[in-house]
């Protein structure tokens, strides 16, 4: 080889820019490689093994195809390379998809673009579920294909509403979690959920249940300001299935190390919720003898996505039967989909400014049907009606826009009537009168925990004493709570929900342990009645 004559030292790469988190943190080099068949890819190097010269800062670009030349000790010229490259363009290190920062003017995309003027590379999301958003075919044969043919349809409708409702959770400062749809098999209602997925990516961006017991967190981080949908609910463990509920409704995972290994960190998120299956959630928890507590059933609604007049359609526009119009349906879904959802974030980047206007305009909405239904002192249907009305808000968001064909209301009209079928299925007032019992309690035990001695302990208890698992109430406090209502009722109330803890007799006071000297008799109530608030 003549003297001078260039070395190989690896394939092409490149680095674009430095990254860090959104406290300044976590920083890192964003590099391009070109794998054997040609393809650009992109990956993060943590600096501080790129800084150190570490091997192991090289293995994500062996794993994107990158090859080392001949040359001897070539892994370490690459990263001599690296460390020494200089570059001033600056990227936010997101642990998730969707919405980056409280400006709302820059939105991450399962393809590592970004809608918006900031730059944005994503991290740790999980990788299926950010390559399942990608586009393909056009947005006009989507919507006539997809859309237009959910029209007549109010579980369809719904459900693509929802989808839209992604983007605008976050803006509205309103909670994830969302709908379940209960059926017999083949009713259609799973494909309520694969014409949703359709508005954010292909058929894959669909989960299933299964998948939800270790790797959870990381699709919904994945997921966020999108859309998660999750078939087959009796595919999930009926033990830990509520707890999920609640977790994906309030947006935050396990505390984990953060890189440094110096800060506890989370994973978080905010997402609308479909799910299908043929039990509600409260069967599937019963069958492992768990009982659903009201606030899973206002985070995950429970909907009948099998009685309507085909199934879960009510127009087939033309289709011989509802399998007919099911399998049609699928087959547009798979044709044509990711484009109606980033063509709905630029239209809400444009139009920060009217967050107050959408405020007032679903407040005045629920206010309609809060008096209609006499809803004034039903806390739980509150939070129910909201859901309702976030969805039907960005369903007619979208028709304003031009994204979906459906004539003006329907996206409302679809959310409204089946908010009021819930009800009514729910038992309307009757039922009230548990929710508010128990809200109740909740909010007397938020406010005095500290006045509940633990069990055993030397002092002397004002409100009663508890444990891990149970709260302990006097009788007299238990009065205190339910005052101007009949206690005994209370109790009642509680128990029919599994929240009181009795004996063998069927009394509704519970005779404290030897550990309490005298052995008072309390209302032994199931500490779990605070996340019932």
């Amino acid at each position: 080889m003549a003297q001078g004559a260039p070395l190989r030292v690896c394939s092409p790469l490149q680095v674009k820019g430095w990254c860090r988190d959104s406290q300044g943190t976590g920083w890192g080099m964003v590099v391009t490689v070109k794998d054997p068949d040609g393809r650009w890819h992109e990956a993060i190097l943590d600096a501080s093994q790129v800084q150190r010269r570490a091997p192991a800062a090289l293995e994500p670009l062996f794993d994107l195809g990158l090859q080392l030349g001949e040359i001897e000790k070539a892994d370490k010229t690459v990263l001599r390379i690296l460390a020494s490259w200089c570059t001033v363009s600056r990227y936010e290190r997101t642990d998730r998809l969707g919405w980056i920062g409280a400006d709302f003017d820059a939105f991450v995309l399962g393809s590592g673009d970004v809608i918006g003027e900031s730059q944005a590379i994503s991290d740790g999301v999980s990788k299926a579920v950010a390559e399942a958003m990608h586009t393909r075919g056009t947005l006009e044969e989507w919507k006539r294909d997809v859309a237009e043919r959910c029209a007549g349809n109010p579980l369809m409708v719904l459900a693509l509403s929802t989808a839209f409702s992604g983007p605008l959770l976050s803006i509205m400062g309103a909670e994830g979690g969302g709908f379940h749809f209960r059926g017999p098999s083949s009713c259609g209602k799973s494909t309520l959920l694969r014409a949703a997925v359709s508005v954010w990516g292909a058929p894959d961006f669909k989960q299933s249940w299964r998948g939800t017991d270790n790797g959870i967190e990381a699709i919904a981080a994945a997921c966020n300001n999108t859309l998660l949908a999750l078939d087959e609910l009796h595919e999930v463990d009926a033990r830990i299935a509520g707890e999920i509920v609640y977790m994906l409704a309030n947006g935050r995972g396990k505390a984990r190390m953060g890189r440094s290994a110096s800060a506890d960190r989370r994973l978080r998120w905010t997402v609308p919720v479909l799910s299908s299956g043929e039990l509600s959630l409260e069967d599937h928890m019963g069958s492992a003898n768990r009982n659903v507590t009201a606030g899973q059933e206002v985070r995950l609604i429970d909907l009948d996505g099998g009685s309507r007049r085909f199934g879960a359609f009510d127009c087939l526009h033309g289709a011989a039967s509802g399998r007919d119009f099911a399998d049609s349906l699928q087959a547009a879904a798979a044709a044509s989909y990711g484009l109606a959802g980033p063509a709905f974030v630029e239209w809400l980047m444009a139009r920060s400014d009217k967050v107050e206007k959408w405020h007032g305009t679903m407040k005045q909405l629920c206010h309609i049907y809060t008096k209609d239904l006499d809803l004034a002192s039903d806390g739980q249907a509150h939070r129910v009606l909201n859901k309702f009305a976030v969805a039907g808000l960005a369903g007619e968001m979208a028709t304003s826009v031009g994204l979906t064909g459906w004539n003006r209301t329907e996206a409302w009209d679809a959310a409204m009537g089946l908010f009021r079928s819930w009800y009514e299925e729910r038992g309307g007032k009757a039922a009230a009168q548990v929710r508010e019992a128990i809200n109740r309690t909740a909010t007397y035990l938020a406010a005095n925990a500290t006045r509940f001695k633990e069990v055993g302990s030397a002092e002397t208890a004002d409100a009663g004493w508890r444990d891990q698992d149970w709260f302990y109430i006097k009788p007299d406090r238990w009065r205190e709570i339910h005052a101007g209502f009949d206690p005994q009722e209370a109790a009642r109330l509680h128990k029919s929900k599994g929240l009181l803890r009795l004996r063998l007799s069927d009394a509704l006071q519970y005779k404290m342990p030897r550990a309490v000297p005298n052995r008072p008799r309390v209302y032994a109530v199931r500490a779990t009645v605070m996340s019932e608030n």
